[in-house]
């Protein structure tokens, strides 16, 4: 038996986003800022154990060695085998405005309820979920993105732990 969850791909520059650099953003764009964790192992990964991170970068692009916390979740469910999990940036209370795109069709729908954008365009990002197993072991994946990321574009894991644009090389 096995506890793995995955950054299994992430829509990290929604359609609109860099236009927004005044004012607050919308929150159907904020909806549209979404991270999917999958459950690849045997055995179901209680949301409780769950925590999202990205990475934080000066403004040179460089890493700072710190992470700021993306979501978490406190429910009593679990992510079964073969199930995904959208983390959305934005607020539940704006799900009716979610794009049938955004909304996708995964079983597990979460909301950071951020009332700004998380993931990091210029510079790219690093993503990690953690988690803990049955036995209370921890575990984590990371899976990064390069910078510039195209506007709109889903991006899919690609082997190791790069996303990439569908139909894309990793140096895109």
């Amino acid at each position: 038996m096995s506890s793995i969850l995955w950054i299994a791909q992430a829509k990290p520059n929604p359609a609109g986003k860099d236009k927004t650099s005044y004012g607050s953003p919308k929150p159907e764009q904020l909806l549209g800022e979404w991270v999917d964790i999958e459950n690849i192992g045997t055995e179901p990964v209680r949301f409780s154990t769950m925590k999202l991170f990205h990475t934080i970068f000066t403004d040179k692009c460089e890493p700072t060695g710190r992470t700021e916390d993306y979501w978490s979740d406190n429910g009593t469910a679990s992510l079964s085998p073969g199930e995904t999990l959208r983390v959305h940036t934005g607020m539940k209370k704006d799900e009716s405005l979610m794009s049938p795109d955004d909304r996708g069709a995964v079983k597990w729908r979460a909301f950071a309820g951020k009332d700004r954008f998380v993931l990091n365009n210029r510079c790219g990002d690093a993503i990690t979920v953690t988690w803990q197993d049955g036995n209370g072991k921890a575990w984590k994946d990371t899976a990064s993105y390069r910078p510039n990321a195209p506007e709109g574009a889903v991006l899919r894991r690609a082997g190791g732990n790069i996303l990439v644009p569908a139909g894309a090389a990793a140096g895109y």
